[in-house]
């Protein structure tokens, strides 16, 4: 349905398929689940040893596929053939620039934690992971203190049943996300309509004699972001020369839900990739002029990531305009749940996208 929009404007449209292992992504959590209780049993058969290397087995697995988005695990759970949505736009002379306008069109499963109790989803998170922290640590002590040939002290039982006792928190992860996807139109089929109506607003210009000069234009809809990024991160690596070849922005959208909570992205991947500052200075600017409220702000550890890391990590110039809170205290009452519907979008947020993405473009195609 995309690519059939973009046909009606663009000098070309395709769609780049790629595989993809999407149950990898959230995969970690069940394996820490299995490695936690899977210890606690090691613990008590007086084998810590063991205990302590399946601790550490899967936070360093958590550290690679969640914190790095890494694909650490992916090839052992099922492939899926994922498809990029790209449509072209050519301006009037030759390009030497281009700007990439992108959303992403595949929905998140749905967050079971985000629909019961979500007032406390930091804790029940945060609260698994420390469960599983203390597991390696203590493990470890005890495993140590086994190979010196030295007896554990009689305190250390307490520790085995606080560890035991806090299974509780931690099989509950198990439920985390559900099989179950949401309609995903704020996070986040809205972005991908976006990058198509900005790109239609250009080709219609075009037609009256003022299109972009320099500028060529990319519209472009990912597939598995949920699914750690994977869409982006094929493009990415298959377009990579043509990055280089000349300037390439990369003006990402994601869960546009509301025009007060506007933000562009300074970093991504849980802080551990560097996105373009100035580019990000440069649209919160603009977003003013416009008489938006925004900022810019680096990722939040542990909220996760988005498109624009994977562009960046090539050489691109990118940021990620959001329009929700994106602490890990709160989220977009509607985010990851089934209510995340067209009607929970703000049609305010939604007009800011298509002015800040265009005077961007106009902008950079005067310079």
């Amino acid at each position: 349905m995309l690519k059939r929009e973009l046909d009606t404007f663009c000098d070309k449209t395709e769609i780049e398929d790629f595989s993809v292992h999407p149950g990898a992504f959230l995969g970690w959590i069940r394996i820490l689940v299995l490695f936690y209780t899977a210890g606690i049993v090691l613990l008590w058969f007086g084998q810590p040893l063991p205990a302590a290397i399946l601790a550490t087995a899967g936070m360093v697995i958590m550290s690679l596929q969640f914190f790095l988005y890494i694909k650490l695990i992916d090839p052992f759970y099922p492939a899926k053939k994922g498809k990029n949505v790209i449509g072209i736009l050519e301006p009037e002379n030759e390009a030497t620039q281009q700007i990439i306008i992108s959303g992403h069109h595949d929905s998140a499963r749905i967050f079971n934690f985000f629909i019961h109790q979500p007032s406390w989803y930091p804790i029940r998170v945060m609260g698994g992971i420390g469960s599983v922290v203390l597991l390696m640590v203590s493990a470890w002590i005890a495993a140590l203190l086994q190979m010196g040939s030295r007896t554990l002290p009689g305190w250390f039982t307490i520790i085995y049943w606080v560890l035991t006792a806090l299974l509780v928190i931690v099989l509950q992860l198990w439920f985390f996300a559900s099989n179950k996807g949401t309609p995903g139109a704020g996070d986040n089929l809205i972005a991908s309509a976006a990058a198509v109506e900005t790109g239609r607003y250009f080709a219609d210009l075009r037609k009256q004699g003022k299109g972009l000069k320099n500028t060529r234009l990319i519209l472009a809809s990912w597939d598995a972001e949920e699914a750690g990024l994977r869409g982006a991160r094929a493009y990415a690596t298959a377009h990579k020369k043509d990055f280089a070849a000349i300037p390439t922005w990369n003006f990402n959208v994601d869960c546009p839900y509301s025009a007060d909570s506007l933000f562009f992205l300074t970093s991504d991947i849980n802080g551990s990739v560097k996105l373009s500052e100035s580019m990000a200075g440069e649209c919160r600017d603009i977003c003013i002029d416009l008489g938006f409220a925004a900022e810019i702000k680096p990722i939040e550890f542990l909220t996760g990531g988005t498109d624009a890391a994977e562009l960046a990590k090539k050489g691109v110039q990118a940021t990620t305009l959001m329009g929700m809170p994106w602490e890990n205290s709160s989220r977009a009452l509607v985010y990851h749940t089934p209510e995340d519907t067209p009607e929970n979008i703000e049609e305010k947020a939604i007009e800011a996208v298509l002015l800040i993405a265009r005077r961007f473009v106009e902008k950079k195609d005067s310079e």
